[in-house]
């Protein structure tokens, strides 16, 4: 009998910020430079979605396992799809943007997996850090341009359970 394994993913992570970074909770951050006298409010929200047969296409899951969400179940050697969505409810845009995404215990993240699904106008995809280029094993992604009140986008990358 094979062993599951429950994967908790960040759920809603509300960034209030006035200073020049801004750090979420538990496995994604983001930092931004924002000028002393702007308020910002930047949500992260982080949900998952199984790829059992770890081929990064969702078609062939299930329903259950398709959908994402903030709690999945997986056998080791299987793949989880993790995607951080991202929102500006302030009131400025937010300039030189950079979310960083840690690769939890127990997960390989699967090389050239890190895509961008969503970027709003204005905002523009920099080259993305993987885990291996850094000490803590963190991917970051890194914006240009500036994320208008009111837009959103979403990121995502592939990890693998180990068996």
């Amino acid at each position: 009998m094979l062993k599951q394994n429950v994967v908790k993913i960040v759920g809603i992570c509300l960034i209030i910020g006035a200073g020049l970074s801004i750090h979420a909770i538990r496995g994604t951050s983001v930092s931004a430079t924002l000028p002393m006298e702007e308020k910002q409010e930047l949500h992260l929200f982080m949900v998952a979605a199984v790829d059992r047969d770890c081929d990064g296409d969702l078609s062939d899951e299930t329903v259950d396992d398709r959908e994402f969400a903030v709690q999945k179940t997986l056998l080791p050697a299987q793949c989880i799809i993790y995607r951080t969505r991202y929102r500006n409810d302030g009131a400025f845009g937010i300039r030189h943007m950079r979310v960083t995404n840690l690769v939890p215990n127990q997960m390989v993240y699967i090389a050239g997996s890190a895509e961008h699904v969503r970027t709003p106008p204005g905002l523009w995809p920099q080259v993305t850090v993987s885990p291996s280029e850094n000490e803590d094993g963190s991917l970051i992604w890194r914006f240009g341009g500036a994320l208008a009140p009111g837009e959103a986008g979403e990121i995502q990358f592939r990890v693998r359970l180990e068996p």
